[in-house]
């Protein structure tokens, strides 16, 4: 049997370049194999290019290398070279290359959305150990080590690999506690974790990796935002998620040495509220999906350029880059091979369609956007996955016409000249929220409502301090809005039909109404005294913080109402329009009453949560 095996040709290569080739011809057969070697190059349907050597005799066991040089002088496009050794019958191995016209070259950001959920219960103690698993274990070919171990070596295999790493801000979050101690974890080491923490950390300073930032949990914002605002909890929902970007934001640059200048959406579930959010907090740019742009509204052009969103009434805004749907799916869910050869070609072909996008905007980024890890272990490890992208890379570097780079790298050099003035609400999954609705899901978020309407209560009642208290870990405000914020974690509600993940999220809604419930009932407040027309309420504030409350008496013909600042650990006594006996007096902290007050001594109505 003869064998053919071609040498090295890249997957695009230049018009009227000169390129040196080769390949072998290998005689596995008993007898001497006597034919003539030849190359050939087909594109449009035509035969463009033809080498032909002289016949040759191999011997038994024995290879033969034919080396030749190509001017490819041929139609830019698509193209197929056939390497053949031909004998009674001609055997040939093929591969396709792309013919790129002189010009600008394109552009490509790879952005790798590495993210894990806070996957520890109210005490501490781990839930699921998966971001210490994809750190040591893994099944890849060439490659040891878990997703995000793996990821990192492919940055010392590859020198010229440049991307942007989103590594979420509760993965980090789970690596710091453990290297502290405050976590533990039955499969990595400390030296690991901390291995792959700071040869990250290397990368950044060397520009090599662009950080990402994000919010504090794998929230999905715009679903939040939705559902938030159909009870009239937007403004808190607002400012929970304003305080999960600060920590997330913190976090980040905590772990990795620079604060994020780009922000990861999860789930790509977009709410256009968020433009105000982003920008009040000094975010330069998101990445949405293809399925966004395609419904915005405003001057579009195509999605391999960036564009401005603007809020109307703050006038803030951000920059979104819109991810090539059909490239990063291929990566995401095309890249279980077989053996080597299987991923090289497919790499070879992804990047070939990588290349035609020149064709359409010379200049222009194409922004390839996807879990980091998920592509290489779902729905089981995908051993040659990782084998793909290096070959990926290595076609992208030697192709003359596709440059990596990050994301701000490229906006530095070309700034957006289009402004949109809308981005549908929606998810990855076609723009809709079905993954994480429906069923006991549906169950899951109205407890979760109902357990906001609380946390609303409780930042109302310390709003005073809130924003100290917000930024102190000790806190309990910071311990509600990081319980809640875990309770509505995305990936929790993605498996929302299994058990194990309701009562997970019911066990952190439970901690974050407890903890509401004792700030809330460190408000007690009394009747003392009365006359005609007013009633003398004494209201004690057990709290270590100053308190915010709201008087309201209601009447059958009048309502009053008024706000006091109790300061902490400390008790005020205020009169209160009351008009008869029947009066209703009610103190109040956001939509929650705390207690109803009336009689000499008083009527309490303890909370109940």
């Amino acid at each position: 049997m003869v064998k053919v095996s071609p040498g090295k040709i890249g997957a695009v290569i230049l018009q009227g370049s000169k390129v040196s080739l080769n390949f072998t011809v290998e005689n596995d057969e008993g007898t001497p194999v006597k034919g003539t070697p030849f190359f050939n190059l087909k594109a449009q349907g035509k035969q463009q290019i033809y080498v032909v050597f002289e016949q040759a005799v191999i011997q038994p066991g024995e290879k033969a290398t034919f080396n030749f040089e190509v001017k490819f002088d041929v139609p830019v496009g698509e193209a197929v070279a056939y390497f053949c050794f031909e004998t009674d019958k001609a055997v040939c191995e093929e591969r396709q290359v792309y013919i790129a016209g002189e010009g600008e070259a394109i552009y490509v950001a790879f952005v790798w959305h590495h993210h894990q959920a806070p996957q520890f219960y109210p005490d501490g103690s781990l839930k699921d150990e998966w971001a210490f698993i994809h750190v040591a274990k893994g099944d890849f070919y060439a490659y040891s080590g878990g997703p995000y171990k793996v990821h990192m070596e492919t940055h010392k295999r590859i020198p010229g690999f440049i991307d942007v790493d989103h590594f979420s801000p509760s993965l980090l979050e789970q690596w710091l506690l453990f290297l502290s101690g405050k976590l533990r974890s039955s499969t990595a080491t400390k030296e690991d974790v901390e291995g792959l923490l700071s040869f990250l950390r290397e990368k950044i300073r060397e520009g090599i990796v662009e950080p990402l930032g994000s919010v504090y949990a794998h929230t999905v914002l715009g679903l939040v935002l939705k559902k938030a605002k159909q009870r009239g909890l937007d403004e808190i929902a607002k400012k929970l998620i304003e305080w999960e970007l600060r920590e997330g934001l913190k976090i980040v640059e905590e772990a990795l040495g620079r604060r994020p200048s780009g922000l990861w959406t999860p789930e790509m579930f977009w709410h256009m509220d968020l433009v105000d959010l982003y920008g009040s907090l000094g975010v330069r740019y998101t990445v949405l999906c293809e399925q966004h742009f395609t419904r915005a509204g405003g001057d579009k052009e195509n999605i391999y350029e960036p564009y401005v969103v603007e809020d109307p009434i703050s006038g803030r805004s951000v920059v979104v880059f819109f991810r090539d749907l059909k490239l990063s799916n291929w990566i995401s869910f095309k890249v279980d091979f077989k053996n080597p050869e299987e991923a090289d070609n497919e790499a070879r072909r992804f990047v070939i369609e990588l290349a035609k996008r020149r064709e359409v905007a010379p200049g222009g980024i194409v922004t390839i956007a996807l879990d980091g890890e998920n592509w290489m272990i779902m729905p089981a490890y995908r051993k040659y996955a990782p084998y793909f992208l290096e070959k990926v890379l290595e076609y992208i570097l030697e192709s003359q016409v596709i440059r990596l780079t990050t994301l701000s790298k490229y906006l530095d050099q070309n700034p957006p000249k289009r402004v949109l003035d809308y981005i549908p609400s929606g998810s990855w999954v076609e723009l809709s929220d079905k993954q994480w609705t429906g069923g006991a899901k549906d169950e899951l978020w109205n407890e979760a409502m109902e357990t906001l309407v609380y946390v609303e209560s409780a930042y109302r009642l310390l709003e005073p301090e809130a924003e100290r208290l917000l930024a102190d870990p000790d806190s309990p405000l910071y311990r509600l809005f990081k319980a809640i914020a875990i309770a509505i974690d995305s990936d929790f509600y993605w498996y929302g039909e299994l058990e194990r993940e309701r009562e997970f999220i019911k066990e952190w809604l439970a901690e974050a109404r407890k903890i509401a419930g004792e700030i809330l009932g460190n408000l007690k407040a009394r009747e003392v005294g009365r006359t005609n027309n007013h009633a003398f309420i004494e209201i004690e504030n057990r709290n270590l913080f100053s308190a915010k409350v709201r008087i309201v008496s209601e009447a059958k013909s009048r309502v009053d109402e008024t706000s006091i600042i109790i300061p902490a650990s400390s008790k005020v006594t205020l009169p209160v329009y009351v008009g008869d006996s029947n009066t209703l007096v009610r103190v109040v902290s956001g939509k929650v009453t705390l207690q109803v007050v009336g009689g000499v001594d008083g009527s309490p109505a303890p909370l109940s949560l």
